[in-house]
């Protein structure tokens, strides 16, 4: 429902170098359910970790020449959503359609080693359903940001991340990572990837 390309940067950031975790940012009106699951070998620095969060809901009202429709859950929750270009058969939408929501995330932020060949920065993909199918968006989209280690706080094991725009961030390292003098001025890569499915079903 919200723009998936872009909404988790703040998110990312404060990730950086192996903290610890956040959770996904819960979505504004409508209740949702999400799992969260972590990979990481204890000691190394880096990690995977992947959230999705749910969202159902039932159309309760559509404003056409505004393209906009009000979503209400299982708890009476009501928001008002805006149907972005790629929406392209909104003129099926229907009060009393159901609409189901999946966002999946996967971070992977890892040192990255002398030598090693950095990414391209990003790279994403929109999808619509079909031309007279029942509205429908996937999209995905991957972001990557670099930072290098300034500075190492071992007595609050921390970690201060200077980006490519010079701004810097302090985020905190995992209990099981020893912060070594060699970290120093090392590339940490935060690539994230988001997937978003929305898929209409009929009452």
């Amino acid at each position: 429902m919200h723009n998936a390309k872009h909404q988790y940067l703040p998110l990312i950031l404060s990730l950086a170098l192996l903290a610890a975790c956040s959770g996904t940012p819960p979505s504004d009106g409508l209740t949702s359910t999400g799992s969260r699951a972590e990979v990481f070998e204890p000691g190394v620095p880096g990690g995977i970790t992947q959230e999705t969060e749910r969202i159902s809901a039932v159309v309760r009202a559509i404003d056409p020449v505004k393209r906009t429709f009000v979503l209400e859950d299982e708890q009476g929750n009501r928001q008002t959503f805006h149907a972005i270009p790629e929406m392209r058969n909104f003129p099926q939408l229907a009060v009393g359609d159901r609409v189901n929501a999946v966002v999946t995330q996967e971070r992977v932020v890892q040192l990255r080693e002398p030598g090693q060949p950095a990414g391209n920065g990003a790279a994403g993909m929109v999808a619509g359903a079909p031309e007279g199918a029942k509205p429908g968006v996937l999209m995905a989209d991957t972001v990557e940001l670099t930072a290098k280690v300034k500075v190492i706080d071992t007595l609050n094991h921390t970690a201060t991340l200077e980006f490519a725009d010079g701004s810097r961030r302090v985020v905190r390292v995992r209990p099981d990572i020893e912060l070594r003098n060699e970290y120093l001025n090392q590339e940490v890569v935060i690539r994230v990837t988001t997937a978003m499915a929305i898929r209409v079903e009929k009452p």
